[in-house]
């Protein structure tokens, strides 16, 4: 989220269930007058038959939100064990990098 004097901070959306996440009300990519410059999900499981990069319903779900197309917003970032991707607003996926190399606190 980006206010408008361009504090950037991270809020958090309410708890899902186990394979879906409910989004509040998002008009034109704000919330409570704040930009919504990127959203973010995890993939914490591991085990071989869960899928690590962004499903096709990951992409779908950003593509077809219709809230989320606004200049500013760069994506939905998922966040693996291994990898984090950017599912860029037209469903388009990039590996942004190793996990441990992006998150780590040196």
């Amino acid at each position: 989220m980006q206010d408008s004097q361009g504090k950037v901070s991270v809020v958090q959306w309410p708890v899902g269930e186990q394979n879906s996440i409910t989004l509040p009300p998002h008009p034109n990519c704000t919330i409570g007058g704040r930009d919504i410059v990127a959203t973010f999900h995890t993939h914490p499981n591991t085990a071989s038959h869960y899928l690590q990069e962004p499903s096709e319903t990951d992409k779908r779900a950003v593509q077809d939100d219709l809230d989320l197309k606004a200049e500013f917003y760069e994506g939905e970032f998922v966040i693996s064990q291994a990898k984090i991707y950017l599912i860029a607003p037209n469903g388009q996926v990039n590996e942004v990098g190793a996990t441990d190399d992006i998150l780590s606190e040196e």
